[in-house]
Protein backbone atom coordinates (compact mmCIF):
# COMPACT_ATOMS: atom_id res chain seq x y z
CA UNK A 1 0.00 0.00 0.00
CA UNK A 2 3.05 2.51 0.88
CA UNK A 3 4.81 1.62 -2.33
CA UNK A 4 1.38 2.17 -4.60
CA UNK A 5 0.99 5.88 -3.01
CA UNK A 6 4.57 6.57 -3.26
CA UNK A 7 4.00 5.92 -7.06
CA UNK A 8 0.80 8.11 -6.97
CA UNK A 9 3.04 10.68 -5.59
CA UNK A 10 5.37 10.34 -8.27
CA UNK A 11 2.33 10.19 -11.33
CA UNK A 12 0.95 13.14 -9.51
CA UNK A 13 3.61 15.49 -9.09
CA UNK A 14 5.23 14.41 -13.08
CA UNK A 15 1.94 15.09 -14.59
CA UNK A 16 1.62 18.80 -12.04
CA UNK A 17 4.73 19.75 -13.62
CA UNK A 18 4.32 18.73 -17.45
CA UNK A 19 0.96 19.84 -17.74
CA UNK A 20 -0.12 23.56 -19.74
CA UNK A 21 -0.50 26.64 -17.04
CA UNK A 22 -4.30 26.98 -15.94
CA UNK A 23 -5.65 30.33 -15.22
CA UNK A 24 -7.40 28.55 -11.77
CA UNK A 25 -5.62 27.36 -9.13
CA UNK A 26 -5.28 23.89 -8.68
CA UNK A 27 -6.40 22.48 -5.50
CA UNK A 28 -6.03 18.74 -4.14
CA UNK A 29 -7.93 17.06 -1.18
CA UNK A 30 -6.17 14.54 0.29
CA UNK A 31 -8.66 11.32 2.60
CA UNK A 32 -9.33 12.01 6.33
CA UNK A 33 -6.47 9.96 8.61
CA UNK A 34 -6.54 8.85 12.26
CA UNK A 35 -7.79 6.64 14.79
CA UNK A 36 -11.54 6.19 13.70
CA UNK A 37 -12.59 3.47 11.47
CA UNK A 38 -12.31 3.39 7.71
CA UNK A 39 -15.54 3.87 6.55
CA UNK A 40 -16.23 6.90 9.16
CA UNK A 41 -12.95 8.36 7.26
CA UNK A 42 -14.36 7.77 3.94
CA UNK A 43 -17.49 9.62 4.31
CA UNK A 44 -15.59 12.36 6.45
CA UNK A 45 -13.63 12.62 2.82
CA UNK A 46 -16.25 12.85 0.34
CA UNK A 47 -18.12 15.72 2.93
CA UNK A 48 -15.07 17.80 2.82
CA UNK A 49 -14.48 16.92 -1.23
CA UNK A 50 -18.31 18.07 -1.92
CA UNK A 51 -17.13 21.47 0.11
CA UNK A 52 -13.61 22.01 -1.45
CA UNK A 53 -15.73 21.66 -4.81
CA UNK A 54 -17.61 25.33 -4.23
CA UNK A 55 -13.60 26.86 -4.40
CA UNK A 56 -12.83 28.59 -7.21
CA UNK A 57 -10.49 26.08 -9.08
CA UNK A 58 -9.67 23.17 -9.68
CA UNK A 59 -10.40 20.67 -7.58
CA UNK A 60 -8.93 16.85 -7.85
CA UNK A 61 -8.98 13.99 -4.68
CA UNK A 62 -5.87 12.07 -3.81
CA UNK A 63 -5.49 8.93 -2.63
CA UNK A 64 -2.77 9.29 0.19
CA UNK A 65 -3.25 10.59 3.54
CA UNK A 66 -1.28 13.79 3.88
CA UNK A 67 1.17 12.20 6.65
CA UNK A 68 2.32 9.12 3.83
CA UNK A 69 2.57 11.82 1.19
CA UNK A 70 4.71 14.38 3.74
CA UNK A 71 6.66 10.82 4.68
CA UNK A 72 7.24 10.44 0.57
CA UNK A 73 8.37 13.74 0.22
CA UNK A 74 10.76 13.96 2.98
CA UNK A 75 9.11 16.24 5.54
CA UNK A 76 7.55 16.44 8.97
CA UNK A 77 3.99 16.32 8.76
CA UNK A 78 4.17 18.24 11.87
CA UNK A 79 6.53 21.01 10.44
CA UNK A 80 5.32 24.21 9.72
CA UNK A 81 6.62 24.28 6.40
CA UNK A 82 6.04 20.74 5.12
CA UNK A 83 2.66 21.51 2.96
CA UNK A 84 4.56 23.93 1.14
CA UNK A 85 6.91 21.03 0.19
CA UNK A 86 4.07 19.12 -0.51
CA UNK A 87 2.32 21.06 -2.67
CA UNK A 88 5.44 21.82 -4.35
CA UNK A 89 6.57 18.37 -5.35
CA UNK A 90 2.49 17.43 -6.24
CA UNK A 91 2.58 20.96 -8.51
CA UNK A 92 -0.56 22.40 -6.94
CA UNK A 93 -1.77 25.51 -5.08
CA UNK A 94 -3.89 24.55 -2.29
CA UNK A 95 -4.22 21.39 -0.01
CA UNK A 96 -7.27 20.00 1.83
CA UNK A 97 -6.51 17.03 4.38
CA UNK A 98 -8.80 16.15 7.75
CA UNK A 99 -7.76 14.50 11.05
CA UNK A 100 -10.37 12.18 12.83
CA UNK A 101 -9.96 11.46 16.54
CA UNK A 102 -12.08 9.87 18.91
CA UNK A 103 -13.19 12.25 22.14
CA UNK A 104 -14.76 11.31 25.03
CA UNK A 105 -17.39 8.90 23.46
CA UNK A 106 -17.61 11.12 20.14
CA UNK A 107 -15.27 12.26 17.17
CA UNK A 108 -13.59 15.44 16.52
CA UNK A 109 -12.72 16.70 13.05
CA UNK A 110 -10.07 19.05 12.21
CA UNK A 111 -9.86 20.08 8.61
CA UNK A 112 -6.60 22.26 7.00
CA UNK A 113 -6.54 23.96 4.39
CA UNK A 114 -2.79 25.69 3.31
CA UNK A 115 -2.38 27.37 0.00
CA UNK A 116 1.55 28.19 -0.73
CA UNK A 117 3.36 31.13 0.85
CA UNK A 118 0.18 31.69 3.28
CA UNK A 119 0.01 29.98 6.50
CA UNK A 120 -2.28 26.52 7.10
CA UNK A 121 -5.49 27.32 8.56
CA UNK A 122 -7.80 25.10 10.45
CA UNK A 123 -11.33 24.61 12.04
CA UNK A 124 -12.62 21.76 14.24
CA UNK A 125 -15.89 20.31 14.66
CA UNK A 126 -16.99 17.61 17.35
CA UNK A 127 -19.98 15.15 16.35
CA UNK A 128 -21.72 11.85 17.43
CA UNK A 129 -20.66 8.71 14.78
CA UNK A 130 -24.60 8.48 14.06
CA UNK A 131 -24.83 12.38 13.18
CA UNK A 132 -26.09 12.86 9.52
CA UNK A 133 -23.67 14.65 7.12
CA UNK A 134 -25.34 18.15 7.07
CA UNK A 135 -23.96 17.91 10.93
CA UNK A 136 -20.34 17.63 9.82
CA UNK A 137 -19.90 20.00 6.75
CA UNK A 138 -22.64 22.36 8.81
CA UNK A 139 -19.40 22.48 11.09
CA UNK A 140 -16.41 23.06 8.93
CA UNK A 141 -17.90 24.81 6.23
CA UNK A 142 -16.48 28.44 7.48
CA UNK A 143 -13.07 27.11 6.53
CA UNK A 144 -14.41 27.00 2.93
CA UNK A 145 -15.79 30.94 3.01
CA UNK A 146 -15.21 32.89 0.32
CA UNK A 147 -11.29 34.69 -0.06
CA UNK A 148 -11.57 37.75 2.69
CA UNK A 149 -14.52 36.18 5.05
CA UNK A 150 -12.65 35.16 8.62
CA UNK A 151 -14.09 31.63 9.21
CA UNK A 152 -15.90 31.77 12.53
CA UNK A 153 -15.35 28.84 14.79
CA UNK A 154 -18.24 26.52 15.18
CA UNK A 155 -20.40 26.40 18.60
CA UNK A 156 -18.62 24.86 20.93
CA UNK A 157 -21.04 21.39 21.82
CA UNK A 158 -22.00 21.69 25.61
CA UNK A 159 -19.80 19.88 27.85
CA UNK A 160 -21.13 16.47 28.63
CA UNK A 161 -21.87 15.98 32.56
CA UNK A 162 -20.01 14.42 34.92
CA UNK A 163 -19.95 11.03 35.56
CA UNK A 164 -21.60 10.89 39.03
CA UNK A 165 -24.10 13.61 37.84
CA UNK A 166 -25.07 11.89 34.81
CA UNK A 167 -25.96 8.81 36.51
CA UNK A 168 -27.86 10.29 39.08
CA UNK A 169 -29.65 12.44 36.48
CA UNK A 170 -30.29 9.41 33.81
CA UNK A 171 -33.26 7.46 34.50
CA UNK A 172 -32.32 4.05 35.42
CA UNK A 173 -34.26 1.11 33.89
CA UNK A 174 -36.39 -1.14 36.40
CA UNK A 175 -38.20 -4.97 35.64
CA UNK A 176 -41.63 -5.50 36.63
CA UNK A 177 -40.95 -4.99 40.46
CA UNK A 178 -39.34 -1.84 40.84
CA UNK A 179 -35.79 -3.21 41.15
CA UNK A 180 -33.30 -1.80 39.06
CA UNK A 181 -31.73 -3.40 36.16
CA UNK A 182 -28.52 -4.13 35.58
CA UNK A 183 -27.21 -2.39 33.09
CA UNK A 184 -23.67 -2.78 30.32
CA UNK A 185 -20.70 -0.95 31.16
CA UNK A 186 -19.28 0.99 28.64
CA UNK A 187 -17.47 -0.38 25.48
CA UNK A 188 -13.57 0.85 25.80
CA UNK A 189 -12.40 2.85 23.52
CA UNK A 190 -10.71 1.84 20.44
CA UNK A 191 -6.87 1.61 20.77
CA UNK A 192 -4.73 4.06 18.28
CA UNK A 193 -4.01 2.29 15.15
CA UNK A 194 -0.89 4.45 15.31
CA UNK A 195 0.47 3.56 17.78
CA UNK A 196 -0.47 -0.11 17.51
CA UNK A 197 1.82 -0.21 14.58
CA UNK A 198 4.35 0.36 17.16
CA UNK A 199 3.57 -2.59 19.28
CA UNK A 200 3.35 -4.56 16.03
CA UNK A 201 6.95 -3.66 15.17
CA UNK A 202 8.16 -4.16 18.35
CA UNK A 203 6.36 -8.14 17.99
CA UNK A 204 7.75 -8.68 14.94
CA UNK A 205 11.20 -7.72 15.54
CA UNK A 206 11.44 -9.87 18.43
CA UNK A 207 10.13 -13.18 16.75
CA UNK A 208 12.37 -12.49 13.77
CA UNK A 209 14.90 -12.45 15.98
CA UNK A 210 13.92 -15.66 17.92
CA UNK A 211 13.38 -16.97 14.19
CA UNK A 212 16.99 -16.54 13.12
CA UNK A 213 18.60 -17.42 16.63
CA UNK A 214 16.72 -21.18 16.34
CA UNK A 215 17.67 -20.72 12.46
CA UNK A 216 21.28 -20.65 13.82
CA UNK A 217 20.91 -23.36 16.41
CA UNK A 218 20.09 -25.78 13.85
CA UNK A 219 22.81 -24.94 11.28
CA UNK A 220 25.27 -25.82 13.87
CA UNK A 221 23.42 -29.02 14.54
CA UNK A 222 23.37 -29.62 11.07
CA UNK A 223 27.21 -28.97 10.85
CA UNK A 224 27.91 -31.52 13.68
CA UNK A 225 25.45 -33.78 11.94
CA UNK A 226 27.83 -34.17 8.80
CA UNK A 227 31.14 -34.28 10.47
CA UNK A 228 29.63 -37.14 11.81
CA UNK A 229 28.25 -38.83 8.82
CA UNK A 230 32.18 -37.86 7.45
CA UNK A 231 33.80 -39.94 10.08
CA UNK A 232 31.04 -42.95 10.36
CA UNK A 233 31.91 -46.37 9.96
CA UNK A 234 30.86 -48.13 6.91
CA UNK A 235 32.03 -52.04 7.30
CA UNK A 236 28.51 -52.93 8.16
CA UNK A 237 24.69 -53.32 7.09
CA UNK A 238 23.50 -51.79 10.19
CA UNK A 239 26.23 -48.89 10.05
CA UNK A 240 24.91 -48.30 6.17
CA UNK A 241 21.36 -48.00 8.29
CA UNK A 242 22.34 -45.91 10.23
CA UNK A 243 24.33 -43.94 8.37
CA UNK A 244 21.33 -43.35 5.87
CA UNK A 245 19.20 -41.72 9.22
CA UNK A 246 21.91 -39.65 9.86
CA UNK A 247 21.75 -37.84 6.56
CA UNK A 248 17.91 -37.50 6.55
CA UNK A 249 18.11 -35.93 9.95
CA UNK A 250 21.20 -33.35 8.74
CA UNK A 251 18.70 -32.25 5.38
CA UNK A 252 16.36 -31.96 7.95
CA UNK A 253 18.14 -29.86 9.90
CA UNK A 254 19.76 -27.72 7.40
CA UNK A 255 16.57 -26.99 5.46
CA UNK A 256 14.54 -26.02 8.47
CA UNK A 257 17.55 -23.46 9.28
CA UNK A 258 17.38 -22.39 6.09
CA UNK A 259 13.73 -21.11 6.78
CA UNK A 260 13.58 -20.03 10.13
CA UNK A 261 16.46 -17.52 8.97
CA UNK A 262 14.91 -16.72 5.76
CA UNK A 263 11.20 -15.77 8.23
CA UNK A 264 13.12 -14.18 11.01
CA UNK A 265 14.79 -12.13 7.91
CA UNK A 266 11.29 -11.26 6.72
CA UNK A 267 9.40 -10.50 10.02
CA UNK A 268 12.57 -8.33 11.22
CA UNK A 269 12.48 -6.31 8.49
CA UNK A 270 8.76 -5.48 8.75
CA UNK A 271 9.10 -5.02 12.35
CA UNK A 272 12.54 -2.47 11.86
CA UNK A 273 9.79 -0.63 8.99
CA UNK A 274 7.06 -0.14 11.41
CA UNK A 275 9.60 1.10 14.00
CA UNK A 276 11.38 3.30 11.92
CA UNK A 277 7.81 4.72 10.64
CA UNK A 278 6.34 5.11 14.60
CA UNK A 279 9.76 7.31 15.28
CA UNK A 280 9.52 9.33 12.48
CA UNK A 281 5.33 10.17 13.16
CA UNK A 282 6.55 10.72 16.91
CA UNK A 283 9.39 11.96 16.75
CA UNK A 284 10.71 14.23 20.42
CA UNK A 285 12.11 17.75 19.49
CA UNK A 286 13.98 19.46 22.34
CA UNK A 287 14.98 23.24 21.42
CA UNK A 288 16.57 25.83 24.11
CA UNK A 289 14.98 29.17 24.71
CA UNK A 290 16.09 31.91 26.84
CA UNK A 291 13.46 33.47 29.66
CA UNK A 292 13.64 36.42 31.64
CA UNK A 293 16.00 37.31 34.41
CA UNK A 294 18.25 34.37 32.93
CA UNK A 295 18.79 31.26 32.09
CA UNK A 296 17.29 28.48 29.83
CA UNK A 297 13.87 27.27 29.10
CA UNK A 298 14.10 23.39 27.44
CA UNK A 299 11.10 23.08 24.89
CA UNK A 300 10.03 19.17 24.12
CA UNK A 301 7.83 18.53 21.59
CA UNK A 302 6.24 15.40 20.27
CA UNK A 303 5.56 12.32 22.02
CA UNK A 304 7.07 8.76 22.58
Amino acid sequence: MRALAIAWIAVVAIVARTAPAAASPKILVLPVEGGVDAATRSRLTADIARLARSLDGQVASGSATFADTALAVGCDPRAAGCSDDVMATLGVDELVWGVARADRGQIRLTVRRAARGAAVRDLSTTFASGDAGDRVTTGIAPLFAPPGAEPAPPARPPAPPAPAAAAAAAPQPADATGAPLATEPPAPAAADPERSNRTLGIALAAAGGGSIALGVVLWVSYASAQDSIDHHAIGSLSDFQDLRALEDRAGTYAIAGDLLVIAGLVAGGIGGYLLYRDHKQHAVAIAPAPVAGGGLMLSVTGGL
